[in-house]
């Protein structure tokens, strides 16, 4: 896996940057039993001062980029391909957050709503990635798919559709 950054909807919740977002994070509770894959929390601020968690995004997914830069080619690319999705995976709730491990930026050129983490080094460390990689986390906080490779703005969309916790749900009725 390579680095898969998190993005957030910054229109929405104005957020800006945490700067103890690394030990915020050792702070976190257990992720429920129900869960095979935990995806694991990161933390940032937002304009008030509160400090928010991937675990306050429960019931909402969460597509996380990881990439070197905003120029990055293949994460150009890869906000490309959720600009051509950003009106259905909008209507999933989706938030998107990008992790910039050696230069920071904005997101340029698109309509999708990124937040840039504060530390997105450790982020990438926390999922295992490298120079870029793009992570999905399901609703219930599960980390649902994860990739070094370019997926299409569909195939994000299917796995959210398809989450782990809608799956479980299907399986009871």
């Amino acid at each position: 896996m390579k680095p898969v950054a998190v993005v957030l909807c910054s229109l929405l919740f104005g957020l800006v940057p945490f700067s103890n977002a690394q030990s915020l994070r050792k702070t976190q509770n257990p992720p429920p039993e129900s869960v095979p894959r935990p995806a694991p929390d990161f933390a940032w601020s937002s304009v008030t001062g509160k400090v928010r968690r991937l675990r306050d995004l429960r019931g909402q997914p969460v597509i996380l980029i990881f990439a070197t830069s905003p120029a990055q080619k293949m994460f150009v690319r890869q906000v490309k391909e959720i600009t051509r999705r950003y009106r259905q995976l909008s209507v999933q709730n989706a938030l998107f957050f990008v992790a910039f491990t050696r230069e920071s930026g904005l997101v340029t050129r698109s309509d999708v709503p990124f937040v840039v983490l504060p530390d997105p080094s450790s982020v990438a460390d926390e999922y295992q990635v490298g120079d870029f990689g793009i992570a999905v986390i399901g609703p219930d906080g599960n980390l649902d798919y994860a990739t070094d490779r370019i997926i299409t703005g569909q195939r994000i969309l299917d796995v959210i559709v398809n989450s782990y916790q809608r799956q479980v749900q299907s399986r009871r009725s």
